[in-house]
């Protein structure tokens, strides 16, 4: 009995070792950002290139939670905006009256996405405080990919707060 007992255990403990080890919350790291979807010229965003791009330096950014919580500070970041991203791979738009059909998709590596929408971004002034950023505090992007995206015009930082990064794709709905 004592033996059954003991081996039953020894398997539950392996079972949960196992799982414990395969459940790895880490993203993979990304080192370049793919533009893609609806662009003219689409192209792979990479620290070696995103100097071409205008970088912006820019202080004072708290990364908030959705309960209001400091999750991370940046006193300091670079990063280039989504705007001149977009300008760059040129948004493929033949009717320029369905701007409103079109989407931008910002997608982690972890599977998280966040959206914006072509008005987001170029008939609002949110599209002036939306950053792909590649150095924090003066350091370059590590624990969190190269590539970070952040909307620093949200009161609730955190939930457009995007690590990890691997797209940016631009859509439009049917």
């Amino acid at each position: 009995m004592r033996l059954r007992f003991f081996l039953m255990a020894c398997t539950c403990l392996l079972i949960m070792t196992a799982y414990a080890s395969s459940a790895d919350t880490s993203a993979p790291i990304t080192t370049q950002v793919q533009v893609k979807g609806l662009v003219k010229h689409p192209f792979a965003c990479t620290l070696k290139n995103v100097h071409l791009l205008k970088p912006e330096t820019h202080t004072n950014l708290n990364i908030v939670g959705a309960k209001g919580e400091i999750k991370k500070v940046f006193r300091s970041f670079k990063g280039v905006s989504l705007k001149n991203i977009l300008d760059s791979a040129g948004v493929d738009m033949p009717n320029p009256k369905e701007k409103g059909k079109y989407y931008i998709t910002i997608k982690a590596s972890d599977g998280y996405t966040v959206l914006y929408s072509w008005n987001d971004i170029y008939n609002n002034p949110t599209g002036d405080h939306v950053f792909l950023v590649f150095s924090v505090n003066d350091q370059p992007v590590q624990k969190d990919g190269q590539f970070v995206m952040v909307c620093t015009n949200d009161k609730i930082t955190g939930p457009r707060h995007v690590k990890w990064v691997e797209s940016i794709e631009v859509a439009k709905l049917p």
